[in-house]
């Protein structure tokens, strides 16, 4: 009953389209023959790209003054759109919003008579634009992705436009196409699509915001150097925090086998991260828990990969529907020669496109089965392998831990020479890219926030890490154990004590306040059972503790 109605609906705006067009000349719209409520619509689109809750409110005063007084079709038709769009950029797009199927079929009927009008193929492309968004909320990515590719063949039509949003909203079609060639995993369609979107942008936030998705695109084909250096230009024109690239970060650790620092990145990627960090971090996990001999963590991580792997198999029908549609957007377009007065030609093109469809529907449906069979087979055959590697796991332990037991024993027995340690780790090139940066600086408790240039990026901390445990041979891990009250955090903090940083000065290069740095230092010095000086105190503790 629903859809009858749909369809019902569409018609009776198409035939009002096609009147309502019959009555005036063939010409665009302009100020002099444009509906009564020309300049109001106008300005609800400028709102809509700058203010969108102004926005939201113009349109609620236009949708009571129609209440009042009806609008006419082309007005009314125009402000449902601009009611969508509102609701979309406000974020509450729902369930409940007006379906646009018809507004769709209405100015697809319009442009046929106005094939000149931009404001009108503008106002068609948004039409397309927002009803594929209500289908991505709906989950139906196949019907979304066909309505931004139908968005985008309408403002490919033309070079230029007379709406000056019309350069950004090409962007943006580009990027959803992005997003769902992603979600399915064609990475090399949606890096092509990324870059035509950043082609178009033009503001930092924007182009920004393209690397970081670059960025996320080369993380899931675990290229993590190329990922960083992306996410450092994003970086540099955008700052947004370290969140969306700690999978890179972890994995560059765990490649290094430092599995401490490694598991509190993967920890957040796996938190916060999309599908395939989610998948990736968790392999990692998986691994290191694997390592520590921790079950069921490792049986945790192990079943969500193993899930989320096969998911891939359930979105393969998707996956080709998506590929196919992008490739066939992309092919060049020709138009068939048509002779006039042959009236069996729309006949045979009719049936050329049933026969088409029907060809088209039939090798999806064969390359579906057989490509979920072969999806299947492997899917087995990972499932083999992981119960004989379980069968041989209690076997292995026993090895494993023996193992450990004799490298336990090995640094344990191993004797450091403190002074030539000491002088070893201070001549080292990280401490001294550190005191460099503070020297001559007269950094006091309250000139903290005068040296925002001087905190410490992610990959210093590894590198004085690295160094202290260099020196001294497991001090990290010895430490966290020894005092587990203290976190990764305070290990930072500890290593800029040991290079006799005050306070003030820790503060700056850990970009906190004074108060904050100073608070750690209490915590600390109370773990430790020591007094005031944090660098003897962290002096005394690592010779107790190599």
């Amino acid at each position: 009953m629903k859809n009858a109605y749909r369809v019902i609906s569409a018609l009776f705006l198409s035939l009002s389209a096609l009147l309502c067009a019959c009555s005036r000349e063939r010409q665009a719209f302009t100020e002099q023959n444009a509906p009564r409520h020309f300049h109001e619509l106008q300005a609800v689109e400028a709102l809509l790209e700058t203010d969108p809750t102004k926005a939201m409110d113009s349109v609620n005063r236009l949708v009571a003054l129609a209440a009042e007084a009806p609008f006419s079709t082309l007005d009314s038709i125009e402000l449902q759109l601009r009611l969508v769009q509102a609701q979309y950029k406000n974020r509450c797009l729902s369930e409940q919003s007006l379906e646009l199927s018809s507004i769709v079929a209405f100015y697809d009927s319009l442009a046929t008579i106005y094939p000149e009008d931009d404001d009108l193929q503008y106002l068609r492309a948004n039409a397309y634009y927002y009803r594929g968004a209500q289908w991505t909320s709906a989950n139906e990515d196949v019907n979304a992705f066909t309505h931004y590719l139908k968005a985008l063949e309408v403002m490919h039509q033309r070079e230029a436009w007379k709406s000056p949003y019309a350069k950004r909203f090409v962007a943006l079609t580009y990027t959803r196409l992005s997003e769902i060639l992603y979600r399915y995993g064609l990475r090399d369609a949606a890096l092509e699509t990324c870059h035509k979107a950043a082609s178009y942008y033009e503001s930092e936030a924007d182009l920004a915001a393209m690397l970081r998705f670059e960025a996320a695109i080369y993380q899931s084909q675990k290229d993590y150097d190329k990922a960083l250096s992306l996410y450092d230009d994003a970086q540099q024109l955008v700052s947004v925090g370290d969140e969306p690239i700690q999978l890179s970060i972890g994995a560059k650790l765990f490649e290094l086998q430092q599995y401490d620092s490694a598991v509190p990145h993967l920890l957040r990627a796996f938190a916060n991260g999309d599908r395939y960090a989610r998948i990736d971090a968790a392999a990692k996990l998986a691994e290191v828990y694997c390592d520590k001999d921790m079950g069921d963590q490792e049986l945790a991580y192990t079943r969500y990969y193993v899930e989320n792997s096969m998911m891939e198999s359930r979105m393969a029908s998707r996956k080709m529907e998506i590929e196919y549609l992008y490739d066939d957007y992309n092919q060049p377009k020709t138009e068939p020669a048509v002779q006039k007065k042959d009236h069996t030609m729309p006949v045979l093109l009719l049936l050329l496109l049933l026969l088409s469809v029907i060809a088209i529907m039939a090798f999806i449906i064969i390359r579906n089965r057989k490509r979920i069979s072969h999806i299947e087979n492997k899917i087995t055959t990972i499932e083999q392998k992981h119960e004989q590697e379980n069968a041989d796991k209690d076997q292995e332990i026993e090895q494993i831990s023996q193992a450990l037991n004799d490298t336990r024993e090995q640094l344990n027995a191993q004797r450091v020479d403190f002074d030539e340690a000491w002088q070893t780790f201070l001549s080292s090139s990280i401490v001294n890219k550190i005191k460099h940066s503070v020297e001559d600086k007269d950094i006091m408790i309250k000139s903290v926030g005068a040296y925002p240039k001087l905190k410490l990026k992610e990959m210093d901390y590894i590198d004085l890490v690295q160094e202290t445990n260099h020196c001294f041979p497991d001090f990290s891990s010895r430490f966290l154990k020894h005092y587990p009250d203290l976190n990764i955090a305070d290990l930072r903090h500890c290593c800029l004590g040991l290079l006799g940083m005050n306070d003030a000065e820790i503060a700056v290069l850990e970009g906190i306040s004074y108060s904050g740095a100073n608070r750690r230092t209490n915590k600390i010095l109370s773990s430790l059972n020591a007094g005031e000086s944090l660098e003897n105190a962290m002096i005394e503790c690592l010779k107790k503790l190599i």
